[in-house]
This record gives C-alpha cells, sequence and structure tokens, in this order.
C-alpha cells in the first residue's frame, strides 16, 4: 500500500483552480495519476466532509495526507481500519506549481531514480 496521498481541494468557478488544472495538464500521466480532485464545496455551499476533516477552507489548497493502517484485536479476529493524516499542505496556484515538483518528488513514486 503507498503511504502518501495528494488531494487538491477546488471549486468550479475558481480562476486559480483552473488554472493549476491547466498546469497539471502538462505533466507526465504518472505526475497526473499523483493527485486527485477534489471538491471544495457541497453544491448547498458547505464544506465538504474531507475539506472540513482536514480543515481546508480555500481553494485551490494541496494536501499530502499519510495513510496510516490501525489493528484491533476483539476476540480472535482482527479488525483493520486505514486512516488519513494531513502531513502539508500548500494554498493557492502559484504556491502549489512552484513547489509540486519536489511534492510529487518526495511523495510519490511518479519520478524513477
Amino acid at each position: 500500500m503507498k503511504k502518501y496521498h495528494l488531494y487538491v481541494f477546488t471549486q468550479e468557478s475558481c480562476p486559480p483552480c483552473i488554472r493549476l488544472k491547466d498546469h497539471l495538464k502538462t505533466l507526465e500521466t504518472d505526475e497526473q495519476k499523483e493527485i486527485d480532485f477534489v471538491p471544495l464545496k457541497t453544491s448547498s455551499g458547505e464544506r465538504t466532509a474531507l475539506a472540513k476533516g482536514f480543515g481546508v477552507e480555500l481553494s485551490p489548497t494541496l494536501v499530502v495526507v499519510a495513510k496510516e493502517k490501525h489493528c484491533e484485536q476483539y476476540e480472535d479476529d482482527w479488525f483493520c481500519d486505514v486512516q488519513e493524516k494531513m502531513v502539508e499542505s500548500i494554498v493557492g496556484a502559484n504556491n502549489i506549481i512552484s513547489s509540486l515538483s519536489s511534492t510529487i518528488d518526495a511523495y510519490t513514486y511518479a519520478h524513477p531514480d
């Protein structure tokens, strides 16, 4: 299981989000596959549960999360759950674009040695 995951929180009518999405289209396919776009808000204007959980308030925001597996034994059976904990966040299209290559290097396998 891969340990880290990259989310980008965006909104529909957000010029910086559109600029970031256009930039990400220029990345290699392997790099693009490492990033999941998720909505910041629901159709009613509320922040999504995922955005609330990571404390994301602005778009675009890149959030790097670590996936951690937690297991507990109950009688003779083991029960495991995967949880995500925020490692870092980068707010704003310009900041994300300028740090994206090093972020992908640090947290994914998209850039082979």
